[in-house]
């Protein structure tokens, strides 16, 4: 519960900090990066661009020293590349090359499954007394195996996770600091959903209403 409160208290801080150069913000914060790699971001305005906003504006002006960061990239399973406690430009060096490995190559994409590793990834780190962010960066384009509980194809993937998530579109995928703490709240204001939630564990999420998920064009 205390880790969800963190996070949900850096979300309403996360517009501020993140508004700052690197230089002008002193907090460091424990720091989980889901890229996705999966083939439908060969596309146009994907990869690329989301690649070059990762270098230049992630590592170039929103990391700072001090920050522990926790890189993944997915597709129909998440995968951890690496994660490191950024003491200097050695350490971000090395966030820099294994980002610049990364290939846009990957069979299916299972967002679902991606924002689970998520979920996962902040209960292993545990608490800390750090703020924690959360970004996915990815086109949202659903396409998982049958053998996942989030089989299927969505040409835009809704999850409860999103709905009061940050979400920015640059070119065509989205920056998305996601919003651990939201079922915790849909819970207390919705007894229907909860219910169908616990009836429904193992299975394919509920599908949020993609009309209240705040999307802001760049």
């Amino acid at each position: 519960m205390k880790i969800k409160k963190l996070i949900f208290i850096f979300l309403l801080l996360t517009g501020v900090l993140f508004n700052l150069n690197a230089g002008e913000r002193t907090m460091p914060v424990d720091m989980i990066i889901m890229i996705d790699k999966s083939l439908s971001m060969q596309d146009p305005g994907k990869f690329d661009s989301l690649k070059q906003w990762v270098l230049d504006e992630l590592i170039g002006e929103i990391i700072i020293n001090g920050d522990w960061i926790s890189l993944y990239q997915f597709y129909e399973s998440p995968e951890h590349l690496v994660s490191i406690d950024v003491k200097g430009k050695e350490d971000t060096d090395k966030i820099i090359q294994t980002v610049s490995k990364i290939r846009p190559n990957g069979r299916f994409t299972d967002v679902g499954k991606a924002l689970d590793k998520i979920q996962e990834a902040i209960t292993e780190r545990g608490e800390n007394g750090r703020y924690k962010v959360l970004f996915m960066l990815t086109d949202l384009e659903q396409d998982a195996p049958l053998t996942s509980k989030y089989r299927g194809k969505q040409k835009k993937f809704s999850s409860p996770y999103l709905v009061e998530s940050r979400i920015i579109k640059h070119d065509n995928w989205y920056e998305i600091t996601v919003d651990m703490g939201l079922q915790e709240r849909v819970v207390k204001n919705s007894k229907a959903l909860f219910s169908d939630l616990l009836n429904n564990d193992g299975k394919e999420r509920l599908r949020s209403d993609e009309n209240t998920v705040l999307i802001k064009k760049r």
